[in-house]
């Protein structure tokens, strides 16, 4: 017979009090996706405890200040938010890119950082827009963490993301590759956050998924359009950095030669994307010959 309790909180309160009064292990459920897609088992002991009902930490709010997203909204709700789409769009792309309509619709931004999967669609864009996290621990305490400090391992409830405007940029895009085109887990995916006037380049942030085990800063292809003007020799120094990000992310490893071609062809799209032009523009062509 199994040891394991379920508690389903009405809301914040109820929660905090769960947390200071459980003795053994807590484990959370929101949507659930990757229990019930790889079939994993039930703990077989502790405090199970379900939080898709607690109605206030499932949200979107914005002001001047930022965007404030519930730890609970799904990744349907963020793909069809139109202050995300407005402010931020590579982060509505990036959910929209997520699974299937079945699991963008239970699949939560909590549960997508918190399950902290390498290949995880909404992290790159989230670490460029220097996302911040409100947690609960457990003891019931609340804390602030900057994302890239989060761990699951400490186990916090992520039950808030905010996104700063200062995170903002006037150009973002999202791009991602894997095996098939729908419902498709990433071998690689990119993020770009950055500033585009008068054809040139200003500020810029670019952050890979699933080239390490944690979302992964790109200084070098940061670089190499930082500054520049949108032409074919600022492209090529701008592949040339990618394939230099991915030998020092993955040095000898089995991948390492795929994904330096990959990452070229994914980088011209993210840059098209960002500048509001085609990937077929004889610019991007002349590019890569």
């Amino acid at each position: 017979m199994s040891d394991l309790s379920v508690a389903m909180p009405a809301n914040m309160a109820e929660l905090q009090a769960l947390f200071r009064a459980a003795a053994g292990p807590i484990r959370l459920i929101a949507g659930g996706t990757d229990m019930l897609i790889a079939g994993r088992p039930l703990p077989v002991g502790g405090l199970l405890v379900d939080i898709s009902r607690i109605a206030d930490m499932a949200f979107v709010s914005a002001d001047a200040s930022g965007i404030c997203v519930g730890g609970a909204t799904t990744v349907a709700a963020i793909a069809a938010d139109l202050e995300i789409r407005s402010r931020l769009p590579a982060l509505a792309e990036a959910a929209a890119q997520c699974g299937s309509i079945q699991i963008r619709n239970r699949a939560t931004i909590g549960g997508n950082i918190a399950n902290a999967a390498p290949a995880a669609d909404l992290l790159p864009v989230l670490v460029a827009a220097e996302a911040r996290l409100a947690c609960i621990g457990r003891d019931g305490a609340t804390c602030e963490l900057a994302i890239c400090d989060y761990s699951p391992d400490r186990g916090y409830l992520i039950a808030e993301v905010f996104l700063p405007s200062g995170g903002f940029f006037s150009r973002s895009a999202f791009v991602k590759l894997g095996p098939r085109r729908d419902l498709s887990i990433s071998r690689l995916n990119l993020a770009l956050l950055g500033e585009f006037q008068d054809a040139r380049f200003g500020d810029v942030r670019v952050v890979a998924g699933a080239l390490g085990p944690r979302p992964r800063r790109l200084p070098l292809a940061e670089e190499a359009l930082t500054g520049n003007r949108l032409e074919r020799a600022t492209l090529r120094g701008f592949l040339s950095a990618l394939a230099d990000e991915v030998d020092a992310a993955i040095p000898g490893r089995s991948s390492q030669a795929y994904k330096r071609r990959a990452i070229a062809g994914l980088g011209l799209d993210l840059v098209a994307q960002a500048v509001g032009l085609s990937p077929r523009e004889q610019l991007f062509q002349d590019a890569v010959e």
